[in-house]
């Protein structure tokens, strides 16, 4: 079956394309996604999800194959700009509330798939629920750290699909949550899947974020740093050295996107 692909109009170093947009386009776009024959899927993709892009085939192909590739990193974006495209970073934590709150007027559903445990998720509906008194959330579900067995994950899909959510949110991180979104695209039906990582941490309030002036500066990797220093020196230490290697040694044009055919 061939799954439909929003056009790529901005390719890094030949391995992983995006859709460089403003957030407005951006929402715009994955909000009239099409749904069938196979449910649309969406990924925020910034450097590290890049880096592993080149170290990693399938992570390449798994980005690759996903409906939407929005831009999640400044670096990423000032070279679209440079190529004469205009754009914004398209982050999933802001266009995912971007996405609730215009799907309220129109009565659209979510579903949560993701987070620590019951209470990052409970905590998860409380602030959304305060902030959007509207929203409709028709299921949540936090799994456990093993991986499900083939019975536990069919039920878990037999359960989202007779809810139908318009959306289901994954966040169970990069880029675990980008091969789960690949492989249940056809087991869940006429819905918008989307990756959105740290976004469950952030509105449960567990996780900070930085401010936002902290982040038109491009500097929202460095406050998560001085945050979780441990568990973030190789994304963004050893990461930074890395990009800025690939940046050095290929060209936007130099080899071909891999991709499942």
């Amino acid at each position: 079956m061939k799954f439909y692909k929003y056009k790529r109009n901005f390719v890094l170093w030949g391995k992983v394309g995006f859709c460089a947009s403003t957030r407005k386009e951006c929402v715009e776009s994955i909000t009239n996604l099409p749904t069938e024959p196979v449910s649309a899927t969406v990924g925020f993709v910034g450097i590290p999800a890049s880096i592993a892009c080149m170290e990693n085939k399938r992570i390449a192909i798994a980005y690759n194959n996903l409906t939407y590739v929005a831009v999640d990193g400044m670096p990423i974006i000032k070279k679209c700009r440079k190529a004469g495209i205009i754009c914004e970073r398209c982050s999933g934590p802001d266009i995912m509330e971007m996405i609730i709150k215009a799907g309220i007027r129109e009565g659209k559903t979510h579903y949560f798939y993701g987070g620590k445990n019951q209470k990052v998720l409970d905590k998860i509906r409380d602030n959304l629920i305060k902030k959007y008194p509207d929203i409709k959330i028709v299921g949540m579900y936090s799994p456990p750290f093993r991986n499900l067995t083939i019975n536990e994950d069919q039920e878990i899909c037999g359960q989202i699909n007779e809810l139908h959510p318009d959306y289901v949110w994954v966040g169970i991180g990069q880029p675990k949550q980008d091969y789960w979104i690949e492989s249940h695209k056809d087991s869940l039906k006429k819905t918008t899947i989307l990756g959105v990582g740290a976004a469950f941490d952030f509105i449960a309030g567990s996780l900070d974020r930085a401010p936002e002036k902290v982040q038109e500066l491009g500097f929202e990797w460095a406050y998560r740093f001085v945050k979780e220093p441990k568990r973030l020196w190789n994304r963004y230490v050893k990461g930074g050295f890395k990009y800025l290697w690939y940046c050095f040694k290929f060209s936007n044009k130099c080899i071909e996107m891999p991709s499942e055919k």
